[in-house]
């Protein structure tokens, strides 16, 4: 088996463990020593590399045009790992109103792993026409990445219980936000039609 094949069975068993069993998956993403680099080119490239496909393929069903297809293929992948980015940089600035002290390894495995099931679900979101049945539960699914951070925070962070929840909703709105507002920027810019 060769490295980019392994890689990408890594990626995709992670991520449906953390869809699946994600206190399980946590504990052993705790164990486990990682680079920012290595989240990113490990687990990172490869889901939001997945998911741009599936918003690829939304667009070029709902369109029929190839290139905004492709054009909607280089905006997600170009927004959601901006966004995650950006996410880990300013949690790492307001890490200290929570009295946390925090690798900047472990900020980026919570954002990444518990930022892939929000990742999921939004494009998912774009196989279906607007405003349908299933374009709107796979919106709603969306917030159940919040879930995943949360037992993720409880596994990677020493955070005293009263200020889990606030550093859960900063996480989860930077997580939730900042990749949304790249898209709606970079649509713009490439002229896409605003699905979501």
């Amino acid at each position: 088996m060769n490295f980019r094949t392994k890689n990408t069975m890594y990626s995709f068993t992670r991520w449906f463990n953390l869809l699946i069993e994600p206190k399980k998956e946590w504990e052993i993403i705790a164990q486990e020593t990682s680079t920012v680099k290595s989240i990113f080119i490990r687990f990172a490239f490869p889901v939001i590399t997945f998911c741009s496909l599936l918003s690829f393929a939304g667009v070029f069903i709902h369109t029929g045009n190839i290139n905004t297809a492709i054009s909607q293929l280089a905006v997600s992948f170009i927004s959601l790992n901006l966004g995650f980015y950006i996410a880990g940089k300013m949690i790492m600035l307001l890490a200290p109103n929570f009295q946390l002290k925090i690798k900047y390894e472990t900020i980026y495995q919570l954002i990444i792993y518990g930022g892939s099931i929000f990742c999921l679900f939004h494009c998912m979101a774009k196989l279906f026409s607007t405003h349908s049945f299933l374009n709107q539960i796979c919106l709603v699914f969306e917030l159940y990445f919040i879930r995943v951070l949360w037992l993720g925070i409880s596994s990677l962070l020493s955070i005293s219980e009263n200020k889990r929840p606030g550093f859960t909703i900063m996480a989860s709105l930077l997580i939730l936000v900042l990749p949304i507002i790249f898209e709606r920027m970079f649509s713009i810019i490439f002229k896409l039609p605003v699905t979501i």
